[in-house]
């Protein structure tokens, strides 16, 4: 515009405050949550206008991430360049996350994982669900705790990459106080499931959830969507998810928002 005059707002401005939706709240705080994981994990970050990028150097794709802050205008937007020579070289698969449809980047050398589903749930008191028999549910406050934490993400997810991985390949113990909450279930004193949580921009951000297969609709997943919930009864919850689990988000009564697009690149070769 002439003389320099501020664009309209349209909620993607590099000055635009991150408050101004819940959905730029959120492209902010999963950028924290990866810079966390990172950062515990002694891997890098970095951040643009247009990009929040993180290498956290584990075998879990989510965790080495470029999460868009505004749409790409093209399959050559410049922002791809940034995100492509920031992961050159990485040993681990990456991944970049939209909230946006994006234009085809298989050209670029980019797999299609899908289009998960945004889920949001509005402030306000935390329904007292009742207890489930034998279900337990606590926050983690030890690495050995973080390893069982990690042992279920592992095998109940599942991990396909960090099966067989030394302890702290997913849950680095430096993510302990890191602002990453990490809560663990357990049926009948066995640990079976776990959640990540993350209150950060004003939303809660339900990161991670994972149950062991024989362990699922027992209760111990929805206990710990609740108790992450109960951190921050006051602002929005949301998460973003596969369609196994959005019924029980639904049924919790979050709400399907949107769907995101998910794009994997596979590691450099060696």
């Amino acid at each position: 515009m002439a003389g320099g005059e501020r664009p309209l707002e349209h909620g993607w401005l590099p000055d635009t405050p991150v408050g101004d939706t819940v959905l730029r709240s959120f492209a902010h705080n999963q950028g924290e949550v990866n810079a966390a994981v990172a950062t515990a994990a002694g891997g890098r970050t970095q951040r643009t206008d247009a990009v929040l990028l993180a290498d956290s150097g584990t075998p879990v794709p989510y965790y080495n991430q470029a999460v868009l802050v505004r749409p790409l205008v093209g399959p050559d937007d410049g922002v791809l360049d940034d995100v492509e020579a920031f992961f050159s070289g990485a040993r681990n698969p990456a991944t970049l996350l939209s909230i946006w449809p994006t234009p085809d980047l298989a050209a670029r050398g980019w797999m299609l994982v899908g289009h998960p589903a945004w889920v949001l749930r509005s402030p306000g008191p935390v329904p007292d669900a009742g207890s489930r028999p034998g279900v337990e549910v606590s926050l983690v406050t030890t690495p050995e705790e973080l390893a069982a934490a990690e042992r279920v993400a592992v095998e109940g997810y599942p991990i396909e990459q960090a099966q067989g991985r030394p302890v702290g390949s997913v849950l680095p113990p430096a993510l302990l106080g890191s602002g990453v909450s990490v809560r663990l279930g357990r049926l009948d004193g066995e640990p079976v499931a776990v959640g990540l949580g993350h209150v950060g921009c004003g939303i809660q951000n339900l990161c991670l959830g994972a149950t062991l297969p024989a362990a699922r609709r027992k209760g111990v997943w929805e206990s710990l969507v609740w108790a992450r919930v109960a951190d921050a009864p006051e602002l929005p919850a949301v998460a973003y998810t596969s369609d196994f689990s959005r019924p029980g988000f639904v049924r919790m009564g979050f709400v399907p928002v949107l769907r995101f697009t998910l794009w994997l690149r596979p590691p450099a070769a060696a």
